[in-house]
């Protein structure tokens, strides 16, 4: 009786919380609409992709990586290989090199893509959800002509990737973006300016860098409290040294920064697929692979990690090998692990009715953080 006096309610959510991309429960005690307790929990996924990788050869676990996130697979097949070939003592061919970041950057805009659709979702508005699909389906197809798959590719290999992009592709990609700017210029203009989603999102759920770095929070929830840590500028790998970009930043830190610099970032990526498919025109007698047998795969005895930036933040990959074909020890790092505990610390005090656009603006997806 004591707890209807003061108007406190516990709710409990399932475990499908569409702003997720998988099995997130959550407990919220609220006091007349606001939110003065926040508990999120996982342990719904039960995937086991880190001892799976113990019982698996390194040919055998690589096609596992890409289920860690399934938005933008090419990330941790990067990060994974990255360590992998460190500890095989090999470097990739710069053209391998051009078209890894070629795929990784047009995963970057697909991804965002469909975080933008469900966003808008979650707020309540419909006009750029088939709008952001859209877009987004032309850039499955193009990896489709690359890969021969739309979500799942195994295209990286050790030591490189499968198969060349032919000329025919690369300039499709270039007409692609051609085409692709003065659409995405129409959507950012349907989603930044409409009246409901400037009231849904601004001053809500803001982080500053006080909160953020303590949570170990990068990426663009990051970036939108004002420090510009970007790992492919600040330890560069592959051929992001060579290439021109900058890495937009915000200082308000609430819902709508993280968005805008999101959309941002799709700009920004877009260029980068442009001066990769130009200079892959120009250099297509390059090598890109090492020929390495793919199923014969044993590194040295030792430890590696590598450090990619992915769509949602800072990817990680620690491997421990022996000697043999399989890793002794495998340990991820993945960003959404880290922005869902700050759910607990920046959903307190905000009004339940806000909690959808709160969660989906940190870009969450629970397959990476749930392994």
């Amino acid at each position: 009786m004591k707890d209807i006096k003061q108007n406190k309610t516990v709710i409990n959510s399932n475990i499908n919380c569409p702003s997720t991309h998988g099995a997130l429960r959550f407990s919220a005690e609220t006091d007349g609409g606001k939110i003065i307790k926040f508990v999120p929990e996982l342990g719904f996924t039960h995937r086991g992709l880190e001892k799976t990788a113990q019982n698996r050869s390194f040919s055998q676990y690589l096609p596992v990586v890409e289920k860690i996130d399934y938005l933008a697979d090419f990330f941790y097949t990067q990060a994974y290989l990255s360590a992998a070939e460190e500890l095989l003592e090999v470097e990739i061919p710069k053209n391998a090199q051009y078209i890894r970041v070629l795929t990784m950057e047009l995963n970057r805009i697909s991804s965002h893509l469909a975080w933008l659709a469900d966003f808008a979702q979650s707020l309540g508005i419909p006009a750029p959800v088939s709008y952001a699909f859209n877009l987004r389906n032309e850039i499955l197809n193009i990896f489709e002509k690359i890969t021969g798959g739309r979500i799942s590719h195994n295209y990286y290999v050790f030591g490189g990737v499968r198969n060349k992009i032919s000329n025919d592709i690369l300039n499709d990609i270039l007409d692609f973006i051609k085409n692709f700017n003065q659409k995405f210029k129409i959507l950012k203009t349907v989603m930044m300016e409409n009246p409901v989603f400037l009231d849904r999102t601004k001053d809500l759920g803001i982080i500053t860098t006080e909160i953020a770095l303590p949570y170990s929070i990068t990426g663009v929830n990051l970036r939108a409290s004002g420090l510009a840590l970007d790992f492919r500028k600040e330890k560069p790998y592959l051929v992001y040294n060579e290439l021109e970009f900058i890495i937009p930043t915000a200082f308000e830190g609430d819902c709508y920064s993280r968005c805008k610099l999101r959309m941002d970032e799709i700009e920004i990526s877009l260029n980068l697929v442009k001066q990769c498919a130009e200079w892959l025109l120009a250099n297509q007698d390059g090598a890109i692979n090492l020929n390495i047998n793919q199923t014969d795969i044993k590194p040295k005895t030792g430890k590696a990690a590598s450090w990619t930036e992915s769509a949602r933040g800072l990817v990680m990959c620690n491997i421990i090998t022996d000697g043999s074909k399989k890793p002794k020890r495998l340990k991820w790092r993945t960003p959404s692990f880290y922005a869902i505990q700050l759910l607990e610390k920046i959903a307190v005090h905000c009004a339940l009715a806000d909690l959808p656009a709160l969660i989906s603006s940190l870009d969450i997806v629970i397959t990476e953080a749930d392994r």
